[in-house]
């Protein structure tokens, strides 16, 4: 390859994978959750999907503004898995409180930090969903997320 032919390779390159990388640790930050506040929320499973990159799950949750479904993304389908999640706990129809760090700007949805479904829990870093603290419950070996 010409010198020429690689300089412009590599100029072109360069700022593609800038963007790329920026993108892409844009989409895996939580800077948009309040790890400093912790909200249970309890609804109706309408989707439960443990995949990778990420889990997410859509609730209907009923409140004074009405029911809506409410998004919420959480750890990977490994840290479920090694916080106790089996396939097929979670169903769509299922009750299901989830422990949450809500979004920075208010809107529904947050980060699931822990959840109970049909009398089983799963917390990350072992937090329960109904106190935010570790329970005996809930799984050790989940991420560490802050604790309140």
């Amino acid at each position: 390859m010409s010198k020429t032919l690689r300089a412009f390779v590599v100029a072109v390159s360069a700022p593609a994978l800038v963007l790329w990388a920026t993108l892409a640790g844009a989409h895996h930050s939580a800077a948009q959750f309040d790890f400093s506040k912790r909200v249970t929320i309890e609804g109706t499973v309408k989707e439960f999907n443990v995949t990778n990159p990420h889990t997410e799950a859509v609730v209907a949750v009923t409140d004074a503004k009405g029911t809506r479904d409410w998004k919420f993304e959480g750890h990977s389908a490994s840290h479920f898995y090694r916080a106790g999640y089996t396939r097929d706990m979670v169903k769509a129809g299922d009750k299901i409180a989830i422990l949450i760090a809500p979004r920075h700007d208010g809107t529904d949805g947050g980060l699931i930090q822990a959840f109970t479904v049909n009398g089983k829990t799963v917390g990350f870093g072992g937090l329960s969903p109904v106190t935010g603290k570790p329970t005996e419950n809930a799984s050790e070996s989940g991420s560490s997320l802050p604790a309140n």
